[in-house]
């Protein structure tokens, strides 16, 4: 009967702690989203932002950029890239579902040359770029048109040249 009762205690446990892991990973997707939803929302609200964004990365009007807007996007893109390396961690952990990491590494691979561009910009996580090469050479991979568009104006332009640690 103590063998059942035992048993019956590390079934129990089994079902709380899987239980427990499907609240964390919920509490880290509500974070991550509402980190989102805050960084876009500030994003809105700041129209000459919003204005510089929307020339660069929908537009691709890069040469009516100065230099000092691609400083400011420099820092927008280097507190995207900090977010990727959290985004990283949170997917090693179980924290994260298949299809918003994939998302994360195609961003990724979509931007690279262009954070190269920036200053030397990167994921501090090896792994991650493993990952993105990966994804880079699946046959469904496609280049989103922004990444296109600024590999042929960045050809002959010299890079920003400015390193952000």
């Amino acid at each position: 009967l103590s063998n059942v009762a035992v048993l019956a205690g590390l079934v129990f446990l089994i079902i709380e702690l899987r239980q427990n892991s499907e609240v964390a990973t919920s509490q880290a997707r509500q974070q991550r989203n509402v980190n989102l939803y805050q960084a876009s929302l500030a994003n809105a609200r700041d129209d000459e932002f919003s204005e510089l964004l929307g020339r660069v990365l929908r537009d691709h009007n890069f040469d009516s950029v100065s230099t000092e807007e691609w400083e400011q996007i420099a820092l927008y893109e280097r507190a995207n890239i900090i977010n990727l390396g959290d985004i990283r961690f949170q997917w090693k952990l179980g924290l994260m579902d298949y299809h918003p990491y994939e998302m994360w590494k195609s961003r990724a691979a979509n931007r690279k040359d262009f954070w190269q561009w920036l200053g030397g910009l990167t994921v501090p996580h090896a792994d991650f770029w493993g990952d993105v090469d990966e994804l880079k050479n699946q046959p469904g991979f496609s280049w989103h048109p922004f990444t296109l568009a600024f590999s042929e104006w960045s050809k002959d332009k010299a890079p920003l040249a400015r390193a952000y640690y």
